[in-house]
């Protein structure tokens, strides 16, 4: 199994997994429908042509409804971002509802981190044909990507506790919020505002969300959530990818160095990719009728339960698995106390 791993993949864990001692990459994504499916990669200083390509092969490379592959770093090398391209049946007779685009990059759903180009063009998303280089992509791990957590330990208040609700960019960004120029509007901002947290008493805070999201969407609030697992960039100083997770972590860390919880509003009633005139960005083009609920009215295929233009199919095993990954990853990784559920 081990020799059938280094040269197929594993499906076992979904998203791309560093592999120390291969100094290899594990690529996994579900797609029940896909029938061709390819990896592209992309170096930081030109997006719009991939410097390798890898196509999966469905007799070796796929398991049930899971596509995997195995890639040595030194084969993607200078690559720092990643997408996919996927290709299955037309919308027509029973696959109605599917929205394969082969000419669409499309981010991994398990992406911890996602980055958005210069060139990024939300309408190019919104129809059909390719946006090589203006398609928001997954940004590959990196070894010096790891926080050290030291000996952070959950807090848990048994009683008494105080709750202030929050907009990481809201609470932050206003001159006179006393946080320095450079960190307001972010995480590091937060951390600056602990004393006033507890002069208040203040013993928990939750954040609204802090999922990913389209800022092209003039969406403020963060409640059209891109991707489940990656932080928000817009509320980080620094535009490193890599920086963006640790400025996260060292928020958490501090709030809880002070004995304040880290609640967060968490958003999986829908996506920020909208109705049929929405972008496709991810979801959609992997797998439609997996990932959104959908019915036979031509004009309105979505299901809109939420008012946010879909809904996701939870009752998919796919999506409340990708639902529960999320929310370990988030306890588990980036040491959260708790969940507020949007719309519970």
């Amino acid at each position: 199994m081990d020799h059938w791993d280094k040269i197929e993949g594993s499906p076992v864990h979904l998203g791309e997994t560093w592999i120390p001692s291969e100094y290899a990459y594990n690529f996994a994504i579900y797609s029940k429908h896909a029938e061709q499916v390819s990896l592209l990669f992309f170096a930081e200083d030109d997006l719009y042509h991939p410097v390798h390509v890898f196509h999966f092969d469905p007799h070796r490379n796929k398991t049930a409804e899971i596509w995997h592959c195995r890639i040595p770093a030194a084969e993607i090398r200078p690559a720092k971002y990643y997408a996919y391209q996927m290709d299955g049946p037309s919308p027509e007779g029973p696959y109605d509802w599917h929205a394969f685009d082969p000419e669409k990059l499309l981010f991994d759903p398990y992406s911890r981190n996602i980055f958005f180009p210069p060139d990024f063009d939300r309408q190019a998303a919104c129809h059909p044909g390719s946006n090589m280089g203006r398609a928001p992509l997954s940004v590959l791990q990196s070894i010096e990507c790891a926080f050290n957590w030291d000996d952070d330990q959950p807090v848990h208040h048994t009683s008494n506790l105080i709750i202030y609700e929050m907009h990481v960019r809201g609470f932050t960004k206003r001159d006179n919020s006393g946080v320095t120029e450079n960190a307001r509007g972010t995480f590091a901002g937060v951390i600056e505002k602990i004393p006033y947290l507890q002069e208040l008493g203040i013993t928990a805070v939750e954040l609204l969300p802090v999922y990913q999201f389209d800022t092209l969407d003039g969406n403020y609030w963060g409640y059209m959530p891109l991707g489940f697992f990656a932080p928000h960039d817009g509320y980080c100083r620094s535009e490193e990818t890599c920086e963006r997770h640790i400025e996260f972590c060292e928020m958490v860390k501090a709030l809880h160095q002070a004995g304040i919880e880290v609640i967060i509003d968490v958003v999986y009633n829908h996506t920020g990719e909208g109705n049929q005139c929405g972008p496709t960005y991810s979801f959609k083009g992997i797998d439609n009728t997996t990932y959104y609920i959908l019915n036979d009215n031509p004009e309105a295929p979505f299901e809109n339960y939420s008012g946010a233009g879909n809904t996701l199919h939870t009752a998919n095993r796919a999506v409340r698995k990708m639902i529960v990954d999320s929310l370990h990853y988030w306890v588990n990784e980036m040491h959260v106390d708790g969940f507020r559920f949007d719309l519970a």
